[in-house]
């Protein structure tokens, strides 16, 4: 049995509003294993967001216990969680988030030069992956939708997680280039031994994952 690298155990989530308490999902268990790929699917507004930034330590569960490897994520002082976040996880979104004052190049190298894990060769392979290896000197600004999400996808592996979320990471891009990032988010997990768990309203996109959990009616299960 492989490893898991993130555990989330009985987590539920309560929203409270002027208008009452709202729970997105409750009871919820996933181990999320070494090595392995995940998609989270769900339609609009089940919590699916939510949860992933749960498990990434960005959200506090309203119950339940998270733990990131084998240390209780909640139960740990800030200081010791935000450690936790940059060396064991990473998590890249739909809005890619690039530094605008900074290149293409310093983008990537930034977070794992925060958390002292820059390796040059280990970036390298990374950005020939990738294939931007021509963008190195470019602005964010200058880049189109797919090749920033390929710089995005380029700084959270350079910090060399154990395993990698990705909210919607196609989700504003084109059939082409969906295909594109997906495919290399594909190939990472594999040659890098990254877990990866993605959000995606794409049945076709989750099919290529090897574990596709859907969020239901409050609840996590396997398709």
């Amino acid at each position: 049995m492989k490893d898991h690298i993130v555990e989330i155990k009985d987590v539920s989530k309560i929203f409270f509003t002027k208008s009452g308490s709202l729970e997105l999902f409750t009871d919820v268990n996933i181990n999320f294993c070494a090595s392995t790929s995940y998609a989270l699917i769900g339609e609009s507004g089940v919590g699916k967001s939510t949860l992933l930034h749960i498990a990434s330590g960005l959200e506090k569960p309203s119950t339940g216990e998270v733990f990131v490897g084998n240390q209780n994520f909640w139960d740990l002082k800030a200081s010791a969680q935000a450690l936790l976040r940059l060396n064991e996880t990473a998590i890249i979104f739909q809005q890619y988030n690039l530094i605008p004052c900074l290149s293409v190049k310093e983008n990537i190298e930034f977070q794992s030069r925060v958390n002292k894990k820059h390796n040059n060769e280990y970036i390298n392979a990374i950005i020939d992956d990738l294939q931007i290896a021509r963008l190195l000197g470019e602005w964010p600004e200058n880049l189109s939708g797919g090749e920033q999400q390929r710089v995005a996808i380029a700084r959270a592996l350079a910090a060399q997680p154990k395993i990698l979320f990705a909210d919607e990471p196609t989700g504003s891009l084109d059939e082409k280039n969906s295909k594109i990032v997906l495919d290399m988010l594909l190939n990472i997990n594999r040659k890098y031994n990254t877990s990866l768990v993605v959000i995606t309203h794409s049945l076709a996109i989750a099919s290529k994952l090897e574990v596709c959990l859907e969020l239901k009616s409050r609840k996590i299960s396997k398709k």
